[in-house]
């Protein structure tokens, strides 16, 4: 489990720049997509799905994941929505 203060220094080390905070809605539950930029996320409220070709991985506080540039993947929240900080290159 991760703290803010270990995640921040994390993006800047690892080139994903300074983390920003992003509020995700309640319910929210995304198509499948790619970006053309990494992400790097840690989850400070709530639970976090990141839905995956080989399936779904739910993050809650103090869990981070990476999805890179190009990688095929959908969003989902749950009932309480999320919050989390994220840092991307």
């Amino acid at each position: 489990m991760m703290k803010e203060a270990e995640f921040k220094q994390a993006c800047l080390d690892e080139g994903y720049g300074v983390a920003e905070a992003l509020e995700c809605e309640p319910n929210m539950s995304g198509d499948m997509h790619t970006h053309e930029f990494s992400a790097f996320a840690m989850v400070t409220r709530g639970e976090f799905t990141v839905m995956l070709e080989n399936g779904p991985v739910t993050h809650r506080p103090g869990e981070a994941c990476k999805v890179d540039a190009g990688t095929l993947h959908a969003e989902q929240t749950g009932p309480d929505g999320a919050t989390l900080l994220i840092g991307r290159k």
